[in-house]
Order: structure tokens, then sequence, then C-alpha cells
């Protein structure tokens, strides 16, 4: 086995760790309607060693941004707050990130949402 092989193999190791597999490399294959392997090869081609050794937390991180935006979107605070200006984000940021937390502890997005619409028509109301 050349040097190439052990690296190659080496970052295969790390790929088919639980975290990346059910994180990374299985949703986003699936999503991109491409194999694993093939969207394993693409990380490999791109990621070095240390990339993919340190990659698991920035996902993370990435992911709490996502859900972060994603609850933006869905609470409409771009047109209350970014449009409207009638809330300022000094206001809707605790609760965003309240929110974000509870959802990557494993509650129901949709609960979530619920309780944040039911949270800005109170901090509307009451202005």
């Amino acid at each position: 086995m050349n040097k190439e092989e052990k690296l190659r193999l080496l970052k295969q190791r790390v790929l088919h760790s639980y975290k990346w597999e059910k994180e990374v490399t299985h949703p986003l294959a699936k999503e991109f309607d491409v194999s694993i392997e093939e969207f394993e090869d693409i990380l490999m081609d791109h990621l070095d060693m240390g990339e993919l050794e340190n990659m698991f937390s920035t996902f993370e991180e990435a992911d709490y941004d996502r859900i972060l935006r994603q609850l933006h979107l869905d609470l409409r605070l771009y047109w209350f707050g970014d449009v409207l200006k009638i809330i300022s984000s000094e206001e809707y940021s605790p609760l965003k990130h309240r929110l974000a937390d509870d959802i990557k502890n494993g509650r129901n997005y949709e609960e979530c949402l619920k309780e944040g619409r039911e949270e800005i028509i109170s901090i509307l109301k009451n202005h």
C-alpha cells in the first residue's frame, strides 16, 4: 500500500465514523441524489486529513446557524425586524437562540415554531 492509499484509508475511517455517517455523508448524499461512496470521494478529494478531523465541530456550528436562519425565515422576522422594523434584534435574538437550542436538544421544530410565533405576537402586542 503506497502513501496515497494509506491516506485515503485514513480519510475513509474518519468518514465512516457514526457521527459523520449520521449527520453528514448519508443525509447529504441522499439529498443530492448521489451514492454515499461518490459523496465520500468528493469529500476526500477536497479535504485533507486535518480538515476532516476538525470538520465535524464546524459542521455542528453550521447546522446551528442553519437552524437560526430557518427560524428567522419561518418566524417572519425578516418582515417584523428587517423590513417593518417593529421588533428589534435585541428582542428576537434571545428567542431565536433559545428555540435553536431546544431544537438541537431534540425538541420538535414545529412545536418550537408555534411557541416562537406566540412569543413574537406577545412582543408585538406589548410594544
